[in-house]
């Protein structure tokens, strides 16, 4: 998997705190096993107490202690997990008897700091691999070194969505979605206020899963905190669309536009949603083809009762296929008619441009396809027509994003792609120049 850069925080730990001086002789020989790494003989001594008295919650914070600097010292970090386990059971005893006491001890706030310096160990290890390149490359299988290092941190402190959020990015680097997305659904449950780009992560990885309902939930839900972001719209757009409900999708924006006629963003998601979904159904249509071909030619050499079943099959082929093309030419309107609108609103949108541009030329290529499949020569020359036309629809707004941006290579490559199919051989030389596609070397 291609590796996508991290940007990381990176947290400076709050040093342990040792008492200089003590009257505890638990304590001290706690400290001193500690200092030498004797950590078999530290933990028989904070045992020996915890059984002469359950309720020592000092006993119960340096158990902790003890526990958690074993499992630093371990190698390799994925074998920590299960002392730092113990070491959290530990620290958890030992904060609920310290909050139980009449007055709050010293050693409440030890105890937190504590937990934060080992936490901090473990994250900053982590992002430490994914934000050095010369680590990184230095570590063998990066990732899964990082995200032990990051469970690591979750055991020992769960309650950090910082780590949930660098979690879920690791798993998803190592194509484990549906742990990403409950690593950052932990995350969303930790932090007070989500941000919209949290919304975004996580819808963002609902939609990848196809997990549509949690999407379109999630979607509600941002929609509702931040009711400005019209990403979330784009996204219940998307999920209702990949969900295969897009009347839904599109009556959905429709009311949106209804409500803001001349808000360019709500016509915009309205017509690159449902040209998404034309796409899709593009694609199956040229593989349809496809087969629709091979069935033409395998029939040429039949007779009798399989002539008529393959006869059969090309029939009910070319019915689904006029059916879907049916369905392109309704929803290409309709993104058509959305997007000629926002550049009607906003007429130096390069992207709007641009996008009506794509969705002209690939009206085109579609219209050919239709003609090259057809068998009858009239409906060809229509179909053949009608593609030009849309080549020429393509031509002006890619011109026209060209005109916006002339430092935009893509406007360029779209052009030289229309020219040619256009004839235009002037023009195409002139955008294959622009577009930086005339290197002499290649």
């Amino acid at each position: 998997m291609k590796r996508s850069k991290l940007i990381l925080l990176i947290i400076a730990p709050m040093l342990l705190f040792w008492a200089c001086e003590t009257t505890d002789p638990l304590v001290n020989d706690v400290q001193v096993d500690l200092v030498t790494g004797n950590f078999e003989s530290a933990l028989e001594t904070v045992n020996t107490a915890l059984e002469q008295d359950s309720s020592n919650y000092v006993a119960h914070y340096y158990k902790g202690i003890v526990l958690a600097s074993q499992a630093w010292e371990m190698e390799p970090p994925s074998t920590r997990q299960p002392v730092y386990e113990n070491a959290r059971t530990s620290f958890d005893s030992a904060k609920d008897l310290m909050e139980a006491q009449p007055e709050e001890p010293e050693e409440l706030e030890q105890l937190t700091n504590s937990v934060v310096s080992f936490w901090a160990d473990e994250y900053n290890m982590a992002v430490n691999i994914q934000n050095d390149d010369s680590l990184f490359n230095a570590t063998e299988n990066p990732y899964e070194t990082s995200l032990a290092h990051l469970e690591n941190a979750v055991t020992i402190n769960p309650d950090s969505a910082m780590t949930y959020q660098v979690l879920s990015s690791t798993y998803y680097q190592l194509d484990q979605v549906d742990q990403a997305i409950e690593s950052y659904e932990n995350a969303m449950e930790l932090l007070e206020q989500p941000a919209p780009e949290d919304y975004e992560y996580l819808v963002s990885l609902y939609l990848y899963n196809n997990n549509y309902e949690e999407a379109i939930e999630l979607s509600e839900e941002g929609r509702e905190v931040y009711p400005e972001e019209t990403m979330f719209v784009q996204f219940l757009a998307d999920a209702y669309i990949q969900a295969g409900d897009r009347d839904r999708a599109i009556s959905l924006v429709e009311e949106l536009i209804d409500s803001e006629p001349n808000n360019p963003q709500y016509r915009r998601v309205l017509g690159t949603q449902v040209y998404q979904s034309v796409e899709r159904i593009s694609n199956q249509v040229s593989d349809l083809y496809e087969e629709l071909f091979e069935l033409r030619q395998a029939a040429r050499n039949q007779r009798g009762q399989e002539l008529e079943q393959t006869q059969s099959e090309i029939e009910s082929l070319e019915s689904e296929i006029e059916s879907m093309e049916q369905e392109i030419d309704e929803l290409s309107a309709i993104s058509i008619r959305e997007m000629e609108q926002v550049v009607e609103l906003v007429p130096e949108d390069e992207e709007a441009n641009f996008i009506l541009g794509v969705i002209y030329q690939n009206r085109a290529a579609n219209l050919f396809e239709r003609r090259n499949n057809t068998m009858d020569n009239e409906e060809a020359a229509d179909y053949d027509r009608r593609a030009k036309e849309n080549l020429e629809k393509a031509r002006q707004y890619y011109e026209r994003a060209a005109e916006i941006d002339p430092e935009n290579p893509e406007n360029w490559r779209s052009l030289f792609q229309v020219y040619t199919a256009l004839g235009m051989e002037e023009e195409a030389e002139d955008a294959m120049e622009k577009a930086g596609m005339n290197n002499s070397s290649n």
